[in-house]
């Protein structure tokens, strides 16, 4: 008996040991899993999440907020940052599209999910909000949400943006916007319009343009659903993962329902479940660079509208091939170049010119005529005409000659 129950306490201690260090190997296992996500985080991932199903104005989408929050779930467990937000008014999402654009940096990576309604109208693309109801085609650009405006918001410089799209669900808005009789035409289509993508910016559409997605019978879209399969798929690219999203809803829809994308993805490309050490290493890498972005962008903006050469030679001598360099080369170049003189204007003189005086000439004495010598005779008299004589008499105040020389005409 006593053997008995020594072997039970060992068959115990044996077990408890075991359970033990399976349980250590869990905790280990979960924390190098947390370390790794926490890693990921910590390189700038995040993400707004949007949902939209029970519209104000037009039937509800049961999948839509469903398949919004299987998808937050699904980017936090890859170490995203994100943001979920469920059946939104034009109001909210557009607050919550500007909070999520002031919080992004350079050489973050930024992912907007949206599944709901949405429509084009003359080649722009809108998502529709629940309180919507579009009862004109002047409605759409007060409560519908540009998607160019979306793609501007969340790309900023030197980051990789995400796209996707579940969008393109069939609705009554079109057919009440294309009825409309206004005297401005609309071209409202089915789905959404091709959309170009900027540098760095991944599009990926629940369908090709023009056509409309389901919003499918089980508990996902099937955009949604086969998205769901694949994303957690490690160290593969986005490229590669939505060629097989693309298959997986061909064959759920019977080939109705093709999977679009539009990418300017460079190298290394995008995944949502990076190798850890390839992951390391980037973010170890991507500091310096972000570190040299933000005082390349710091210093062009205290000299960009400066004139001083110095300035810009002194910025290129920093950055040889920062962002702004070709700019700087440029300005250079410029104000190199001399500068056409001005014509200047004669200065005026304040002080007051004296005439200039000739000097006078000697006189030349033999070109001085003599006075005429004064006779006594009778013929030299006033009275007997000599005409000089009145006027000498007169001057003396004889009046018999200034009489005379009236007479004379003098």
């Amino acid at each position: 008996m006593f053997k008995l129950r020594m072997f039970c306490v060992f068959l115990l201690l044996a077990l408890a040991g075991l359970w033990g260090q399976a349980n250590g190997q869990q905790t280990i296992a979960e924390d190098l899993a947390a370390r790794q996500t926490m890693a990921i985080r910590s390189a700038g991932r995040f993400a707004l999440v949007i949902g939209n199903s029970d519209y104000q104005h037009a039937p509800s989408l049961p999948n839509g907020k469903k398949d919004a929050a299987a998808i937050a779930r699904a980017l936090q467990n890859l170490g995203f940052g994100v943001s979920l937000i469920l059946n939104v008014s034009h109001e909210a999402m557009r607050e919550a599209i500007e909070r999520f654009s002031r919080g992004l940096r350079p050489g973050y990576v930024s992912l907007f999910y949206y599944a709901g309604h949405g429509l084009q109208a003359n080649g722009t693309n809108y998502l529709i909000p629940v309180d919507a109801a579009l009862n004109r085609p002047s409605d759409l650009a007060i409560e519908g949400q540009r998607l160019d405006d979306v793609i501007d918001a969340i790309t900023v410089e030197n980051n990789t943006a995400i796209l996707l799209l579940d969008a393109c669900r069939n609705n009554p808005f079109t057919q009440t916007l294309s009825l409309s009789k206004k005297s401005r035409a609309i071209n409202v289509g089915l789905g959404l319009a091709p959309v170009d993508a900027g540098r760095g910016v991944y599009i990926g559409f629940a369908t090709q343009p023009g056509n409309v997605a389901l919003d499918g019978d089980g508990d996902h879209s099937p955009f949604a659903a086969a998205l769901l399969k694949h994303i957690a798929t490690s160290e593969i690219d986005i490229e590669i993962l939505m060629r097989r999203v693309r298959a997986d809803v061909m064959e759920a829809t019977e080939q109705q329902q093709v999977p679009w994308s539009n990418s300017s993805l460079i190298e290394p490309g995008f995944a949502f479940r990076p190798d850890p050490e390839k992951e390391k290493s980037a973010i170890q890498n991507s500091k310096p660079a972000m570190e040299s972005n933000a005082a390349d962008l710091e210093f062009w903006r205290s000299i960009k509208d400066t004139s001083d050469i110095k300035m810009f030679r002194a910025y290129l001598a920093a950055f040889p091939a920062g962002t702004f360099s070709e700019i700087a080369k440029d300005r250079i170049s410029k104000l190199k170049k001399p500068k056409a003189p001005r014509a200047k204007a004669p200065p005026t003189s304040t002080k007051k010119t004296k005439p200039v005086v000739a000097p006078a000439l000697a006189p030349n004495r033999s070109s001085v005529s003599k006075p005429p010598t004064t006779t006594t005779t009778s013929e030299g008299r006033c009275r007997d005409g000599n005409i000089t004589r009145c006027r000498q008499n007169c001057s003396e105040g004889r009046r018999g000659a200034c009489r005379m020389l009236r007479k004379l005409g003098g």
